[in-house]
């Protein structure tokens, strides 16, 4: 066999399944996913600072830094909207419909609001300086196992104290921040080069379930909704979703959709994957001493302690094993990315800790 016969036969059968489904597969795909509302106008105070000139702009955003809520609140809430047109779902302002005044108009409002959130809300470590992307990945494995996201005390409390209510309010929140992420490592792959390109496109294959519907990381999802009867009630949830349970989704998302902070997003992603298995674990020994059994519920979690310490140990390896060889510029912008995580991380966790000890003794007696 020649190099190109062996090269085509690799390719030639199909690597998917469709139409082999199973028929609860199928039924559970009627549902639209992510499970979002139809876009039904920007909120005013997204909308007035859009219309507003960029001086403008600029002096309200500094006006709010002695607030450290407000401004964190002003700048997630509105970037999370911003965000949704990005992902190109239903919940977003001009998916539907091409507005090119409205699009330019929001592309400038985020773009203010990105260089404040750079500037004035993130919060990172110093990035080491590297010549050599196998110190880079070396530093980044070891920040992986031990930046302050990874053991942080909210999934002690999880495990070890959270009631029925403190644990479904955490695992509405962190649905929502997963019910996108096959769409954050698409965008992950645009740009990439070599072996990161093959490690993205590889992560990405496994999100989509290697070609399986009912293996989708999100049909997971969808089956623990099912279970635990929390459609509608993932759609109440989701009007008061707290600010501050958007900071990882949103850091991710100025990454990702900037050409510049690319290899950025790669190393954020890193981080975000390599404490998934030690926060699911958590999980489900909160599941376990709470009784919780269906493997519906428990599915998209038991997979993620077996799946994403290959994923994050992969991107690692294909930042090690990168060609062309990336520029000591370069692989500071890997390491900023996992910096801005790691921090990212830790602040949004401390919040949510402090949000779950804190929730009204009527809804959690319900």
């Amino acid at each position: 066999m020649t190099s190109i016969e062996s090269t085509v036969n690799h390719q030639l059968g199909t690597s998917l399944s469709i139409g082999k489904g199973r028929p609860a597969a199928t039924a559970l795909y009627q549902h639209y996913w992510p499970p979002v509302a139809h876009f039904a106008g920007l909120n005013a105070e997204l909308t007035d600072f859009i219309d507003s000139p960029a001086d403008t702009q600029k002096r309200l955003l500094a006006g709010l830094r002695h607030d450290a809520t407000e401004h964190g609140r002003f700048l997630h809430e509105n970037l999370a909207e911003l965000y949704a047109y990005n992902f190109g779902y239903r919940d977003g302002a001009c998916t539907a419909d091409v507005d090119d005044a409205q699009e330019i108009g929001m592309f400038r409002a985020r773009v203010a609001l990105e260089r404040e959130l750079f500037d004035h809300w993130m919060t990172p470590e110093p990035v080491p300086h590297h010549t050599h992307q196998l110190a880079a990945a070396d530093y980044l494995d070891e920040l992986a196992e031990t930046n302050p996201g990874v053991g942080h005390p909210l999934f002690d409390f999880l495990r070890d104290e959270a009631d029925p209510v403190q644990l479904l309010r955490f695992l509405q929140a962190d649905l929502i921040r997963n019910e996108v992420v096959d769409d954050e490592v698409a965008m992950l792959v645009v740009g990439l080069q070599g072996t990161q390109k093959a490690v993205a496109a590889a992560n990405l294959w496994d999100e989509c379930g290697r070609g399986r519907l009912e293996n989708f990381h999100t049909y997971w999802l969808r089956r623990l909704l099912t279970a635990t009867d929390g459609w509608d009630r993932l759609r109440t949830y989701r009007a008061r979703h707290p600010w501050f349970a958007r900071f990882t989704s949103n850091t991710n998302a100025a990454l990702l959709t900037r050409p510049a902070r690319k290899l950025a997003a790669y190393g954020c992603f890193l981080v975000f994957e390599s404490w998934v298995a030690p926060h699911f674990v958590a999980v489900l020994g909160a599941m376990d001493r709470l009784g919780i059994v269906d493997d519906d519920i428990r599915i998209y979690f038991s997979a993620h302690v077996k799946i994403d310490p290959r994923h994050s140990q992969e991107l690692a390896d294909g930042l090690r094993m990168q060609r062309p060889e990336l520029s000591a510029d370069e692989l500071r912008k890997v390491v900023y990315g996992a910096h801005l995580a790691a921090s990212a991380g830790k602040r949004q966790f401390d919040h949510m800790l402090d949000h779950l000890r804190d929730l009204p003794i009527q809804e959690r007696v319900r």
